[in-house]
Formats: structure tokens, C-alpha cells, sequence
């Protein structure tokens, strides 16, 4: 678990200096502002969700709220895959839209889909009842 956190942590990390890479400046020159300031908005959310996963993967295997919001959360980016798997033809970003896709998905199946709790807890007995007349 350790390795897929890390994992997380890199893409996170990595998704913000990568994304320029992928774009190409002939599709990206005299964009107006608002589109461009949207993305980067998205790819801020994308990457804030793997850095989610990265930092509070421990927690999650114990609160069912935590791993919750971490699922919604990693519906994000693969939704955002999916839609460009869908819309795009061009080849950089089919490969870098599959490769979110696929590291999402394991995310999820790593840390948010197992719903069993952590078995070392172990969970608390029933506190004994004091009788009236005893104390």
C-alpha cells in the first residue's frame, strides 16, 4: 500500500508539469482566458484528488466518510479520462487520458472499494452494568 500511495503522491505532484507537455502550442495559442482558467482549475482538482488519496489512505480504511469523499473524489478524474477517451483523437492525449483512467480505477479498487474495516482493531467489549444496590 505504501507503493500506491507514493504512486499517488507523483501523480499528483506530476500531473501539473505534465499536462503543458501533452498540450501542443499550435492547438493552444490565442485561446481566450476563460477556457484556459478553467483547466487549469480541473487539472488542479485532478491532481488534488490523487494528493487526497496520497495523504489520507491510512484513515480511510477506518472511516466510512473519509473513504466515501475519496470515491467521489477519484470519480473526478475518471470522468474527466473518460470524456476525453471519448472526444479526442489525438494520440497524446488518448494515451495520457487511458493512463489516468487506469491508475484511478486502481485507486479506487485499492483504497475505496474495500469496504472491510481494518482488522486490527479490535473492537470494544459491552461495558458492564453497575447494580443500584452494589454501589
Amino acid at each position: 500500500m505504501i507503493f500506491l500511495r507514493l504512486l499517488s503522491f507523483l501523480i499528483g505532484i506530476g500531473i501539473p508539469m505534465a499536462l503543458p507537455l501533452v498540450l501542443s502550442d499550435v492547438s493552444t495559442r490565442g485561446m481566450p482566458g476563460w477556457p484556459v482558467l478553467g483547466g487549469l482549475f480541473g487539472m488542479s482538482l485532478v491532481s488534488g484528488s490523487f494528493l487526497y488519496i496520497a495523504l489520507l489512505a491510512p484513515r480511510m480504511r477506518r472511516s466510512i466518510i473519509l473513504r466515501v469523499l475519496g470515491g467521489v473524489v477519484l470519480l473526478l478524474p475518471m470522468a474527466a479520462s473518460l470524456a476525453v477517451l471519448w472526444t479526442r483523437d489525438q494520440e497524446e492525449m488518448l494515451w495520457a487520458s487511458g493512463l489516468l483512467l487506469a491508475v484511478s480505477v486502481l485507486m479506487f479498487i485499492s483504497f475505496v472499494f474495500p469496504g472491510i474495516p481494518d482488522g486490527r482493531q479490535r473492537p470494544m467489549r459491552k461495558r458492564e452494568r453497575q447494580e443500584p444496590a452494589l454501589s
